[in-house]
This record gives structure tokens, sequence and C-alpha cells, in this order.
């Protein structure tokens, strides 16, 4: 028992051993450094290296079963022939494929089916574009659903864009931290957000191709134009 008061002169002892020697290291750390963060920002124009082309084929009859072996029919010419012209099947995809009733002017009594099936084609000879929007009017397809063009093949543009974002920012950066009366220190952290394309789109939705079927010798016109490429960085760094 008489043992018992020197353990709690210990316990304090230690305790108040460990918070002097807490007390320097608290001290040492000091306030947190100031920082700026700027965004850079950079853009290009581009000429597109892709075109994908969103091709329709609608019918309709009286017959459902009637109505979806005419649209398969359209569409296998199609695509048939896409093939012939070189392009790999891999570069065709179907987007939607729709099959519904149509009803009398009260809404009551169904009157005929319309199936229509939508296939993505991916170009990358651009000058195909019009050859292609006109053989698929040639042969049955009655929709340009959508005609875009992209860039796939940037990767050394989209590199020199980050490069120019960062030293827009770094040039924004200077200038915040000599106006605030400091001097620019090094970087504390880079975010890099994800290149923003603005892609060409010569179609809208639901465009009809009956006037290229009837005059399937005439080329549809077809300009590639440009993309616009971005690029933005976030940067912050320390002041001096």
């Amino acid at each position: 028992m008489k043992y018992k008061p020197l353990k709690g002169l210990v316990v304090a002892a230690m305790l108040a051993s460990s918070l002097v020697l807490a007390a320097p290291q608290s001290l040492a750390a000091g306030p947190e450094p100031s920082v700026v963060t700027v965004t850079g920002y950079a853009q290009q124009e581009v000429a597109p290296d892709t075109a994908y082309v969103t091709i329709g084929t609608t019918s309709t009859d009286a017959d459902a079963q009637q109505a979806r072996t005419k649209n398969n029919l359209a569409m296998n010419e199609v695509t048939n022939a896409l093939k012939a012209m070189g392009i790999p099947a891999e570069n065709m995809k179907t987007t939607g494929f729709y099959m519904s009733p149509n009803y009398d002017m009260k809404g009551q009594k169904v009157t005929s089916y319309t199936v229509s099936n939508n296939l993505e084609v991916k170009l990358t000879d651009l000058t195909m574009v019009s050859q292609v929007i006109n053989k698929a009017g040639s042969l049955g397809a009655n929709q340009i659903n959508n005609v875009r063009f992209t860039n796939e093949h940037a990767d050394q543009i989209k590199e020199n864009l980050i490069k120019e974002a960062v030293h827009n920012g770094q040039r924004a950066a200077q200038a915040a931290a000599e106006a605030a009366g400091s001097q620019l220190g090094a970087v504390k952290e880079i975010n890099i957000s994800g290149t923003s394309p603005s892609y060409n789109r010569v179609y809208a939705a639901g465009m009809s191709l009956r006037a290229v079927k009837m005059e399937a010798a005439d080329s549809t016109p077809v300009e590639a134009g440009t993309n616009t490429l971005s690029q933005s960085v976030n940067l912050t760094y320390y002041l001096q």
C-alpha cells in the first residue's frame, strides 16, 4: 500500500515530460504556407481523322412480320454493300432496333407496324462519307440519323495542349503572386482534366434519304470542317 503514491508520481512525471517534449515540435511546425490556385486552358482547331455515319432503315406494313422482313432485307443489302466497299465488319455496329404498332385516329385499332434499324458505320477514310450515304440511299436506307467527325489519333496534339495549358496557368499564377507582393514557389499540385472535343455534326436526326435515292448518281456534299480540342489543368503553387 505504501508504494501507490510513488506510482502516481511517476505517471505524472511522464505526462509532464511528454508535454514539454511535444511543445517544441508544435511550435516548429508553424503556420501552413500560402498557396495560389489557378486554371490553365488551351485549345486548337484540328482536322478530323474519323467519321461516324448512322444509317437507318424504316419499314411499315399492315402485318408485323412483313414489316420486319422488309426491314431486314433492306438493312442486309446495305450491310453487304458496305462490306463490298471495303468497310470491315468491326467498323459497323447496330445502335438501335425498334418495332412499334401504329393506331387509327381514335387510337384504338392497330392499322400497321413500323420497324426501324439503325447502323453506325465508322470511316477512317473521310472521302467515303458521301459514297456511303449515296450507296445506302440507293439500296433502301431512308434515314441518316447522324454524321459526326471525330479525332481519334490526336495523342501528340493532346500532349501539346497539356503543356500549353500548364504554361498559361503558370503565367497566371506568376501574375497573381506579383500582385499580392509575393514570389511564386514550387508546384504543390497539378490536376489534369480530360481533353474536351467539340465534334462537327453534319446531319440532324431523321434526315430523309429519298432525294439521295432518286438521284443516286449525284454525290452528297459533306464537309468535315474542323474540331476544337481543348484542355484545362488546375495548378496549385506555394507562395514565398
